[in-house]
């Protein structure tokens, strides 16, 4: 509404917002349905996640290099795992993987039906959603209803979504990124924290 009225000139009273909602689907499951799911794509439960599509605007190189320094200085062996389809100009995130030498440490599941992602949401560590934009930000909100710890960048309605559930970070620097990442993967307590908090407020 906000981005409607300011760039566009609407008149506020003109504009009805909404809000979206996770899907039932996505709630706390049981540890052996979780476990079938990610055991089908050959993946252990502590990894790190992106869900959306590959486009530029998702800004998956700034997560890539966020996740290098990670690996750099060695705050994680889990792999990242890229939930998503092929958007526009994607390319850019394939030679971005091999120039950081990642990957044996990138999975990417480019077809995964919507079946799975409860379960590919609740195995992860967290949930990574570090968009130049994004109008609402739907995988925020799965995840946190799967009990799910989110870090996402401070644009658009990405801090909004998460609220106090989470954590945020200044577009378009992965260092920042890397270090909400280490302070998050290395605080167990502040990881279940943020799962009860995002819970609730999904709820």
């Amino acid at each position: 509404k906000a981005d409607l009225v300011s760039m566009l000139n609407v008149e506020p009273d003109k504009v009805t917002v909404v809000h979206l909602a996770a899907d039932l689907a996505y709630r706390l499951i049981p540890k052996g349905e979780v476990e079938c799911v990610i055991t089908r794509y050959d993946l252990q439960p502590g990894y790190l996640l992106f869900v959306g599509t590959l486009e530029p605007r998702k800004n998956v190189p700034g997560l890539l290099q966020a996740y290098r320094l990670l690996r750099d200085a060695g705050t994680t062996n889990e792999p990242l795992v890229l939930v998503g389809g092929r958007g526009w100009l994607y390319d850019e995130i394939f030679e971005r993987v091999g120039a950081l030498n990642l990957t044996e440490h990138v999975c990417f599941l480019h077809e995964t039906p919507n079946a799975d992602l409860p379960g590919l949401y609740s195995a992860a560590s967290v949930l990574v959603t570090p968009s130049f934009y994004e109008g609402f930000g739907l995988p925020a909100l799965e995840a946190m209803a799967c009990g799910v710890p989110v870090v996402g960048s401070d644009c658009g309605e990405i801090p909004h979504v998460i609220g106090d559930a989470g954590l945020t970070f200044p577009e378009d620097n992965a260092e920042a990124l890397r270090e909400r990442l280490a302070g998050l993967m290395f605080d167990a307590e502040l990881r279940a924290d943020f799962a009860r908090r995002g819970r609730e407020r999904v709820l």
